[in-house]
């Protein structure tokens, strides 16, 4: 019995730990991680190593392989040398709940809070429970990271992973609390089989929480995707529409050009000359106004612009020499398409209504200044705004902030004197973990 107590499970309880900590280092690099066979022995190996030497009971030891857990997840995992930060604020965090645990535990112990008529299941009772805890700290440090990544974190995911662990270790407790009444090798072996079957709980509900992430970024995509391809394709209709419109007035131009010729002859040169504006802003109507040699910027400027006119709203666009090459098609869209849908959406209901819109490069960063008439405050939510329009959750915002912070930038919103003002930067040297997608 002293052999699983002492030796069986906390073996089970190390390889479970490190074993957790490769996997929310692999969660934190997705999607530029990648796991092969060739990761699977490397982490096999790293872990095996570890928990022969953690047997030696040696601190320092312990530090040691704790130290170097961010270069074997980082060199495993082949990604960029930026993701050793969020691997070293891991290595700490586990660190640092052991060293408090184990305190915290021993506490409880002297002050009786926590008793148990056994050395030995006192002793099992604190390796499960300081596992589990830092198996439940590394989940939320993995959601921590994600969420400053501009993953989508829902606060059940959040609930999920601190109730599962939580209700392991009362499970736990209850269980030998029990086998302190008659412990025999048959009761601890069915108690370390208990504690094998609630690993695998854990785990299992730990790839359910990625799942529920990851389903909401499939579907957030799909959503992108969709606006796009509709932008893009009310684009070539408007084209396709001004196409047939200028197939009409190249088959009555010899008529436009005769009535100007008589128009001059009979000396009414000023009732010509507005013959002529008239043909000439109606030749411009079929052209697409140029802001940005970004052609994907330029149609969703385009296809806002007709929409802002309609709505009678001034406009005030400057764009700079810019490369977007840095971006996704589908976070360009997500980003100026959403940015101007909202300011649209505040501006046409005001009076006296404008939208200005300047984008530069300054230095290493793309600066995007935008401000909008808005004469009713929006309420605040989280960082961002809730939405005035009717069935609409603020959606928009959101997905501005996340494409933001997926790029490495700021956002800061604003409402002053019936002004709205965005400020976005983006770093043009960082590459989102979509880009390694392509």
């Amino acid at each position: 019995m002293d052999i699983m107590v002492y030796l069986l499970l906390p073996c089970v309880g190390s390889i479970f730990l490190v074993g957790s900590m490769f996997y929310g280092a692999y969660r934190i690099a997705a999607p530029t991680s990648r796991f092969s066979v060739n990761s699977f022995f490397l982490v096999s190996g790293f872990i095996i190593v570890n928990v022969a030497c953690s047997m030696f009971g040696n601190t320092w030891l312990n530090l040691l392989f704790i130290l170097l857990f961010p270069i074997a997840a980082w060199k495993i995992y082949k990604v960029p040398a930026i993701f050793l930060i969020p691997y070293s604020i891991l290595s700490v965090a586990v660190f640092l709940t052991d060293a408090v645990g184990v305190l915290v535990f021993q506490t409880l112990w002297i002050m009786r809070i926590i008793y148990l008529n056994s050395m030995e299941l006192v002793y099992i009772l604190q390796i499960v429970v300081i596992r589990v805890i830092e198996f439940m700290v590394v989940m939320l440090v993995t959601m921590a990271a994600g969420k400053k990544a501009g993953r989508h974190i829902r606060t059940r995911q959040v609930v999920i992973s601190v109730l599962v662990p939580l209700y392991s270790i009362f499970n736990m407790y209850c269980m030998l609390y029990l086998m302190q009444i008659y412990m025999i090798k048959e009761s601890v072996a069915l108690f370390v089989l208990n504690v094998i079957f609630l690993i695998g709980l854990n785990i299992y509900f730990c790839v359910l929480v990625d799942i529920m992430s990851e389903n909401y970024r499939l579907e957030n995509e799909r959503n992108l995707y969709r606006q796009q391809a509709q932008l893009k394709h009310e684009y070539y209709e408007g084209e396709e529409e001004k196409y047939e419109e200028s197939r009409k007035l190249i088959h009555d131009i010899r008529n436009h050009i005769h009535a100007m010729e008589e128009l001059y002859h009979t000396e009414e040169a000023a009732d010509a000359e507005r013959y002529a504006v008239d043909i000439q802003k109606l030749l411009n109507s079929f052209q697409q106004t140029y802001y940005t040699s970004e052609k994907l910027l330029n149609i969703i400027l385009n296809d806002k612009v007709q929409r802002m006119r309609r709505a009678g709203i001034q406009i005030d666009i400057r764009i700079g020499e810019i490369d977007l090459g840095f971006m996704r098609e589908v976070d360009v869209t997500a980003l100026f398409g959403n940015l101007l849908d909202n300011a649209v959406a505040a501006a046409e209901r005001c009076n006296n209504a404008y939208i200005r819109l300047r984008v530069n490069k300054i230095h290493q960063f793309l600066s995007i200044y935008m401000e909008n008439s808005c004469d009713k405050e929006p309420e605040r939510l989280g960082k961002g705004f809730r939405s005035h329009k009717p069935e609409h959750e603020g959606l928009g915002i959101q997905n501005i902030i996340r494409t933001t912070e997926q790029y490495g930038g700021d956002v800061q919103f604003n409402w002053k004197s019936g002004v709205f003002y965005t400020k976005i930067m983006l770093c043009l040297s960082f590459k989102s973990d979509m880009q390694y997608l392509r």
